[in-house]
């Protein structure tokens, strides 16, 4: 049997102990320092892996789950040497735009001056940033209720999806746009504010198309996106479409209104899709 090596990894709060294969970097097992729960991804190297880990470990060996897809967390990507980047499971709401607004402002008293006033470039994208936070920390009140989200998902055009939340109502893509004390106008075709129109229907749809393209591709079975505009701050949202192309919600709501939908994923099909989601790959 090869040579396995234990790389320790932290962030966001997440503390974890990855077992490795030293020939090339892939993980076999995973133990989540916080929970005391140990993952086996490759039943051969079950016993070796407990044996590299056990120095390391402040309490009992724990329970093993062996499965090729833990029922703890999903397999992670490899290289695990990597992770902080292949995993986008621990990206941070408004993270994309935040590495943005750090480039534009490298200042951070300036930084802290154009949250407020508009004497910068980035000014604008702070207030995107606070749109960003406040649906995404919303979202994220949906994972107790059995869903999983992510948060500033990059593709390869550059863009980036706000938000993907996963759970038993399907797969959305959240597009969040901060709108303060202003006018929001749904109608067949598009989305206006304070009657100026906007592109956000058909940015939105393009971002769940993509989205379902690549998770049913990893799946292997069709996987179903719908679009959501998540507005910050507006005065009134209006929808004078019975079938509306994208879904409009206020940020501040998002999780009372995506849990009221109606169940039509199993719990194995969210864990599937969040597997494949989290991965940068995809």
């Amino acid at each position: 049997m090869e040579e396995l090596r234990v790389q320790p990894w932290r962030r966001y709060g997440h503390e974890r102990l990855y077992v490795n294969r030293s020939t090339d970097g892939k993980a076999v097992a995973w133990y989540d320092c916080k929970t005391g729960s140990l993952s086996v991804l490759h039943e051969d190297y079950r016993d070796l892996a407990l044996t590299v880990l056990t120095p390391y470990l402040t309490k009992p060996v724990p329970s093993v789950t062996a499965s090729a897809t833990p029922t703890a967390e999903p397999t992670p990507p490899s290289p695990p040497l990597t992770i902080e980047s292949d995993d986008v499971s621990l990206n941070r709401p408004g993270d994309t735009l935040r590495r943005h607004i750090l480039s534009l402002e490298p200042n951070a008293l300036l930084r802290v001056l154009a949250r407020w006033w508009n004497i910068s470039e980035a000014h604008s994208w702070i207030v995107g940033l606070r749109g960003e936070r406040v649906t995404g920390v919303r979202l994220e009140r949906l994972i107790k209720h059995g869903w999983h989200v992510l948060h500033s998902i990059e593709l390869p055009s550059g863009s980036d999806i706000d938000h993907i939340a996963i759970g038993p109502p399907g797969v959305f893509t959240v597009n969040t746009k901060h709108h303060r004390g202003k006018s929001i106008w749904l109608g067949d075709h598009a989305i206006t504010v304070n009657r100026a129109s906007t592109r956000y229907v058909q940015i939105s749809q393009s971002e769940a198309a993509v989205a379902a393209k690549r998770l049913s591709a990893t799946c292997g079975w069709p996987v179903e996106v719908r679009p959501v505009v998540a507005v910050v701050g507006a005065a009134k949202i209006t929808a004078k479409s019975a079938a509306p192309p994208v879904l409009v919600i206020d940020g501040a709501e998002a999780d009372r209104r995506l849990s009221g939908l109606t169940p039509n994923l199993s719990p194995t099909q969210v864990s599937q899709v969040f597997a494949a989601a989290r991965q940068r790959r995809t």
